[in-house]
C-alpha cells in the first residue's frame, strides 16, 4: 500500500514539474485570446474519431484475444475503456492488469493466459513507427538532430520487439533460456519469480503462432486507430487557427501516441502539455500558444469521453470500480514481490 502511494506521488510530482515547464512556455494573453477565436462545433462532431479510435484498439484486443475467448463488439469495447478509465487515473498502468481482472470475474479466465494478449497488444502500438517513417518526405517542417535520434531509437524498439516476438512464436524454448540469461543480472529473491513471468509471457506469444490473416488484421486497425485519432487532433488545430496540413498532424500525432506506452502521471496532467509543445511547436514550427490552447481544450474533452465512457462501461459489464482497482494494484504488487493480497 504504502509502495502504491508512493509511485502515485512520484508521478504526480513528475506531472506537477512538466505542469512548471508548460506554464513557463506559455504568453497567457495569447493563449487565452485562441479560446475567443475556437469554433468549437467542429470539435465536437470529429471528437466521434477519437473515441473510433479506442473502438479500433478494441477490435485489435478482440482478435488477438480469440483463441482464448471470442468476446461480442461491445464488451471487447466497454473492458478495453474501462482499462483505459484506470489507466488514466492510476500512473502505474494498473488499467491493463484490470483487463485481465474483469475477464476473471465475469469468464474465468486465467490472468496467466490474458495478460499475455495485453502485452502483445501494447507492443502492436509501437507499429506506428512505421507510419512515421514514411511521413517523413511528405512533412515540410526539417527535423532536427534531436527529433531524428529519438524517431531512430523508436524504430530499433520496435524492430527488437518484432523480432523477439516472430522468434517467441517460433522458438518458444529457445526464447526462454534468451531470457533467462537476463535473470543472472538479478537479485536472487526476484529470479524465481522473474523466470515464471517469463515463461508465462514466451508461452503467450505462441497464441499468434501461424495466423497471418490476424497478424494484417491487428496492423491495419492499429493505422485506422492513429489516422482516426489524427483527424480529430487536425481538427483541433483547424479550429483554433493552424495553418497546418492533415499530415503534419499524422506525423505528431503519432509520434506522440508512442509516449502513452510508457507510464504517465495521473490524467496525464503535465505530459500532455509540454508533449504536445515539444512536437507540434518545436518540431513541427506550429505556434506554441496556440498548440498550448489546442492541447487545454482537447485535455477537457478527450477527459469528458474518456469518463463518460468508461463508466458506462463499467455500468455495462456490471463490475464495481472500486473491486476492481485494488484487486489491480495487488496483481502489481504480485508482479513485483511475489506477494498477492
Amino acid at each position: 500500500m504504502k509502495k502504491n502511494k508512493l509511485n502515485w506521488l512520484i508521478a504526480s510530482l513528475l506531472g506537477l514539474v512538466f505542469l512548471v515547464i508548460w506554464i513557463n512556455i506559455v504568453d497567457w494573453r495569447e493563449f487565452l485570446t485562441y479560446f475567443t477565436q475556437v469554433n468549437v462545433v467542429p470539435i465536437l462532431l470529429f471528437s466521434i474519431f477519437y473515441l473510433l479510435a479506442f473502438f479500433f484498439r478494441s477490435l485489435r484486443w478482440k482478435i488477438i484475444l480469440n483463441p482464448i475467448y471470442r468476446m461480442k463488439l461491445g464488451e471487447s469495447y466497454g473492458i478495453f475503456m474501462s482499462g483505459l478509465l484506470i489507466n488514466y487515473l492510476i500512473p502505474v498502468r494498473a488499467g491493463e492488469i484490470a483487463k485481465s481482472l474483469i475477464l476473471k470475474i465475469n469468464h474465468d479466465i486465467h490472468i496467466s493466459k490474458s495478460l499475455p494478449t495485453i502485452l502483445i497488444d501494447k507492443i502492436t502500438d509501437l507499429f506506428p513507427i512505421i507510419i512515421i517513417i514514411f511521413l517523413i518526405p511528405l512533412i515540410t517542417v526539417e527535423l532536427n538532430g534531436t527529433l531524428k535520434t529519438i524517431i531512430i531509437a523508436l524504430f530499433i524498439i520496435f524492430l527488437l520487439f518484432l523480432a523477439f516476438l516472430i522468434f517467441s512464436v517460433h522458438h518458444k524454448h529457445k526464447a526462454i533460456k534468451f531470457l533467462n540469461i537476463f535473470l543472472k543480472l538479478i537479485p536472487l529473491r526476484y529470479r524465481s519469480l522473474l523466470a515464471e513471468f517469463f515463461v508465462n509471457f514466451v508461452e503467450g506469444m505462441a497464441i499468434m503462432k501461424g495466423r497471418t490473416l490476424s497478424h494484417i488484421a491487428i496492423y491495419l486497425l492499429t493505422i485506422c486507430a492513429v489516422i482516426s485519432e489524427a483527424l480529430y487532433i487536425w481538427m483541433v488545430f483547424l479550429s483554433f487557427g493552424a495553418q497546418v496540413d492533415f499530415w503534419q498532424i499524422l506525423f505528431g500525432y503519432t509520434l506522440m501516441n508512442l509516449t502513452y506506452i510508457l507510464p504517465t502521471p495521473p490524467a496525464q496532467i503535465g505530459s500532455n502539455q509540454v508533449m504536445w509543445v515539444l512536437i507540434f511547436s518545436f518540431a513541427l514550427g506550429i505556434n506554441e500558444n496556440l498548440t498550448s490552447a489546442a492541447v487545454t481544450f482537447s485535455h477537457l474533452l478527450t477527459a469528458f469521453w474518456i469518463f463518460l465512457v468508461g463508466i458506462i462501461s463499467f455500468l455495462a459489464l456490471k463490475i464495481k470500480f472500486k473491486e476492481i482497482v485494488p484487486a489491480a494494484k495487488n496483481r502489481i504488487k504480485y508482479e513485483k514481490t511475489g506477494n498477492y493480497e
